[in-house]
């Protein structure tokens, strides 16, 4: 599979896309910064109507998101469109001259800031969406990060001793565990986001080396992180590299399956982090409602719904993880922004190609 933009746009895009989608926002923000109190001064005008979402999130996931969003918003009538990453992306730009939708919620950043590069998403200067950390959003607000999922290596409990169980990225190169892992390949946008992060902070011959390490240990190559979460609860693998929340997805089905929040030692990375985020089309005929929504998902109740929805972790300050998810507190972040992973995708995608990833 040949690495370049168009490609990653097409293909990258199949698993990570919208997690929740669809609302009003007023179209001068209130001068409080709270969430929950700007929109409580939405005037009538901005939370009545209807909006269009695009979404990649199962209908099953995302209709729970609009219900809690309808009861504090009832007058607001929500409409999703569904499909794969790769299809939404391209109806977006297909009707750039004549747009459909008023937002689209996706969760891979690095197709998120292609799309933002080309055009296809407005400013939004919500004073809600400029409390979120600059490194979690862009500068004009044209797409900002709902939930944060951090890369971590899921492991079959009836396989893998706890104090066996891998504690750095790195240590998948180890030809212990040949034939024993499972991975996302090139289409997925969390994988590749992570090579961006490892280039990035460790240099891109340790970046290669660690490529070069997983194809020479047999790794089995997903399209997406479900089958590589399957594989590894069902005990056809021992080791799984996958967003957190896979793990916690398996586990709540009673899967035999332990995770590692990897790189927490002295001089250790830290943790890899990517993100669920939004954005409002450039041309959009609810505009305010869009911006309603991303305001509302941004609120302490917003934020609420999917991270215990999803497992994710909020992205706004003070608001409690899932049961049985550690706060990200707890843990060493890698120093890196989400930003930086669109700006040195190029060059990682050429050196990751060079040195085998499928």
């Amino acid at each position: 599979m040949k690495f370049n933009h168009s490609l990653y746009i097409a293909l990258s895009m199949l698993v990570l896309m919208a997690v929740f989608a669809a609302c009003a926002a007023p179209a001068t923000p209130a001068s409080t910064p709270a969430p929950a109190e700007e929109a409580s001064v939405a005037t009538e005008a901005t939370t009545a109507g209807e909006l269009i979402v695009y979404t990649s999130r199962a209908e099953s996931l995302f209709k729970p998101v609009i219900e809690a969003f309808n009861q504090f918003y009832p007058d607001v009538k929500v409409t999703m469109l569904t499909g794969s990453n790769g299809e939404l992306a391209a109806k977006l730009l297909e009707e750039r001259a004549n747009p459909q939708a008023d937002l689209l919620v996706n969760s891979d950043t690095l197709t998120m800031a292609s799309l933002a590069e080309q055009g296809i998403f407005a400013p939004n200067d919500s004073s809600t969406v400029a409390t979120v950390p600059t490194s979690y959003r862009a500068d004009d607000g044209s797409w900002v990060a709902l939930t944060l999922r951090p890369r971590v290596i899921m492991y079959n409990t009836d396989l893998v001793a706890p104090e066996a169980a891998p504690k750095t990225m790195m240590d998948l190169t180890d030809p212990q565990w040949r034939g024993q892992i499972g991975a996302a390949d090139s289409r997925n946008g969390a994988m590749v986001a992570q090579l961006v992060a490892m280039r990035h902070l460790l240099g891109e011959e340790t970046m290669i080396a660690f490529v070069q390490g997983l194809v020479a240990n047999d790794t089995q190559w997903f399209g997406g992180h479900t089958d590589v979460r399957k594989a590894v609860g069902a005990g056809e693998l021992k080791l799984g590299l996958v967003n957190h929340y896979y793990y916690h997805l398996s586990k709540a089905e009673g899967a035999p399956v332990g995770v590692v929040y990897p790189d927490q030692g002295e001089g250790e990375m830290g943790l890899i982090v990517n993100s669920t985020n939004a954005g409002i089309v450039q041309g959009a005929k609810h505009p305010e409602l869009a911006r309603l929504f991303i305001d509302w998902m941004l609120s302490p109740e917003g934020q609420k719904v999917y991270a215990d929805l999803n497992f994710e972790y909020p992205v706004t300050p003070g608001v409690a993880t899932a049961e049985g998810v550690p706060p990200l507190s707890d843990f060493k972040l890698a120093d890196v922004s989400l930003k930086t992973l669109w700006e040195e995708l190029e060059p990682t995608q050429q050196a990751a190609q060079a040195a085998g990833l499928p």
